[in-house]
């Protein structure tokens, strides 16, 4: 009996971080990123790409460290819809500018290389920014603010932001 309860308790707090990180992240049926891009628009919600690849610790430091934050969580869940993009993947997606490709050539083109990559695209479907690394939870948060103000139409870079924002 005792066995099992520890069983059940260790199940329910492995379930926490996914339930916390699910409520921003959204995946589509048919990997329609230009759909979405269009979809996302009218209700006045931006689509974040998160490239990964299986191994990454960064990417995996990124779940569970920053997207759980309930200040970042909270600001993503009302401006963003986050969907993930494995490097190396073989799902067929429409990429955002409607073109039809696999998540493993798609990576390709965008320059993808190492991870975690953050591309945030403007509700006309433009890269808007574009975040290579780990971000901690108040740079990731301010990178989301970076493109729901439109300092990224501005042209003064991220860095620039970042500096103006400490």
């Amino acid at each position: 009996m005792r066995q099992v309860l520890r069983l059940a308790f260790l199940a329910v707090l492995l379930l926490i971080p996914t339930i916390g990180q699910s409520e921003y992240r959204e995946e589509s049926l048919d990997n329609d990123y230009q759909g979405e891009i269009e979809a996302l628009a009218e209700e006045g919600k931006f689509l974040v790409l998160f490239f990964h690849q299986a191994g990454c610790p960064y990417c995996d430091k990124m779940r569970a460290r920053v997207h759980p934050v309930a200040k970042v969580m909270d600001y993503f869940t009302d401006n963003f819809v986050m969907m993930e993009s494995n490097i190396r993947g073989n799902l067929d997606i429409v990429t955002p500018d409607g073109t039809q490709s696999t998540e493993v050539d798609f990576a390709k083109k965008v320059r993808v290389r190492a991870t975690p990559v953050f591309i945030f695209y403007d509700t006309d479907g433009t890269p808007a920014l574009r975040t290579t690394g780990f971000l901690d939870p108040d740079k990731f948060l301010l990178a989301g603010k970076y493109v729901v103000e439109g300092v990224h139409k501005t042209k003064k870079s991220f860095f620039r932001y970042l500096q103006e924002q400490n």
